[in-house]
């Protein structure tokens, strides 16, 4: 009997659908990137993710089919994705409902490789609905959405901790593919230094980098307290300082690519008229929006993550 019982439990677990699978106990920043599935398909992630079993873990499908689980979350991450969510939301003019400008986290999107696997940011930025012409095709088709048919992400903002720094580089990279997005904006928190400054707080490296569409080469800043691999202090010492500013034009977020109207034609030959097929951003007008450019701190997000990193 004893035989016979092992023997079905092991029938039902090959008829199981495969799926990452959690260890018993969670790894800690230490332990990743850590492995959680072998031989899973494009399907069977996605799946994964939208069940979202377990969360405050960023994934990561290589094309092999292994699953890891390559950053998690952590007081110093969290705080900082809300930090750069509340200057993304500032240009709204205190709108709660249906404002201009939608701000989101830890939304599906279609991975700009276009093999139909989904990808999430930590930060979105995107236009309302009532400033953008409806797609007329579900995605891939122009102009292309999120997993729900809204408006695509302009603007991307990812925070690594966790995460490797080359990973890291990979993921706002791979979203540049997409044309849409105009801007990502890129966090990375290095690891604590042994030593301390003069409040008690351990020093610690960071560093972000601002990719633009368009532009071959990124922006970056050194803005922790000290530069990263080195002893050498940063000039980022005190708020509201240029050189540690970053500016991101609000325009940008109701950005599209113009269409001619004979070309929408040609792509088209069932449409009405030309109008239907232009695809015609509606600015809001300037008392909607109360500022040129999303403008973000970089000392105010140092300060942010020395408070609230782990002893």
């Amino acid at each position: 009997m004893k035989k016979f019982k092992v023997k079905v439990k092991g029938i039902v677990k090959f008829f199981q659908p495969h799926r990452p699978h959690f260890p018993d106990q969670s790894p800690d920043e230490d332990s990743l990137p850590y492995k959680i599935g072998s031989n899973i398909t494009i399907k069977e992630y996605n799946k994964f993710l939208e069940h979202k079993e377990s969360s405050g873990y960023k994934y990561q499908r290589e094309n092999n089919g292994d699953v890891f689980i390559i950053d998690m979350s952590d007081p110093e991450h969290d705080r900082v994705v809300a930090l750069l969510q509340r200057y993304f939301n500032i240009p709204n003019n205190n709108v709660l409902f249906n404002p201009p400008i939608e701000v989101s986290g830890d939304g599906f999107h279609f991975s700009p490789s276009g093999t139909g696997e989904l990808i999430a940011s930590d930060v979105s930025v995107y236009p309302n609905n009532n400033h953008v012409k409806q797609p007329r095709i579900p995605y891939p088709g122009p102009p292309p959405g999120n997993k729900n048919d809204d408006p695509h992400a302009r603007i991307i903002c990812e925070v690594g901790n966790g995460q490797s720094t080359l990973n890291w580089t990979a993921k706002c990279q791979l979203w540049m593919k997409q044309v849409y997005v105009r801007y990502v904006l890129g966090i990375k928190l290095h690891s604590k230094r042994d030593t301390r400054d003069i409040q008690g707080r351990y020093h610690r490296a960071m560093t972000a980098r601002l990719w633009e569409q368009g532009i071959a080469d990124y922006q970056e800043w050194e803005f922790g307290t000290l530069r990263r691999g080195s002893n050498v202090p940063t000039a980022c010492n005190a708020p509201d300082l240029p050189l540690f500013r970053i500016d991101i034009p609000i325009a940008q977020v109701f950005w599209d690519p113009p269409i001619p109207a004979d070309e929408a034609e040609d792509d088209d030959d069932e449409a009405e008229n030309d109008e239907d097929d232009e695809y015609v951003p509606l600015i809001p007008p300037p008392l909607a929006i109360t500022a040129v450019n999303f403008s973000i701190d970089l000392y105010l997000i140092q300060q942010l993550v020395l408070e609230r990193q782990k002893n």
